[in-house]
């Protein structure tokens, strides 16, 4: 009996390795796909950065309407450039990966900068993100749905800017006559 358990247990141990190091492996090549699309985003490569989506991707962004679809994502894409907005720098680290047989979950945080025309500054975010990559049958992977959303409250963000109220005049602190 001590010995079925003895079996069992460096069984599930070594499992568990190989486990480990299959996740390890996966976030890093994860990791380099991300890495990629950065590259190709602030590149304005939109060939080469459609090619990652399913033809049938689901966008959830941030303050936008849920798209359906690569041409809904296209013409998004197409609005933000066409507003002047351009990606000047973007990293994402991928914090944790779930390998759920036909798909890979990919979860971690961003780091962003956008120029806008008229803006002296860039516009900096950071946030956190989920993409579910599709595992396709040539062995790639390709993103089926992804979402994001910053950690930056904007509304506290626009109290910041507002300008402090003016002080009392001199004279009257508030007596009543």
């Amino acid at each position: 009996m001590k010995k079925i358990f003895s079996i069992l247990f460096a069984f599930i141990f070594i499992s568990s390795l190989v486990y480990s190091q299959d996740t390890a492996e996966l976030k890093q090549k994860i990791q380099e796909m991300n890495d990629k699309a950065a590259e190709m985003m602030v590149a304005n490569d939109e060939a080469g950065m459609w090619a990652n989506y399913t033809d049938d991707v689901i966008s959830m962004p941030s303050y936008e309407p849920m798209l359906k679809g690569i041409e809904a994502c296209k013409q998004s894409y197409k609005k933000m450039n066409e507003s002047g907005m351009k990606m000047t720098a973007f990293k994402s680290v991928v914090t944790d990966v779930i390998d759920a047989g036909n798909y890979v979950i990919d979860i971690g945080s961003y780091k962003i900068s956008m120029s806008m025309p008229g803006m002296d500054m860039p516009w900096d975010d950071h946030g956190k993100y989920m993409t579910i990559w599709e595992k396709q049958d040539d062995g790639t992977l390709k993103i089926k749905v992804e979402t994001w959303n910053t950690d930056v409250n904007p509304w506290e963000e626009m109290q910041k800017m507002q300008p402090p109220p003016p002080p009392a005049p001199e004279g009257h602190e508030g007596h009543k006559h």
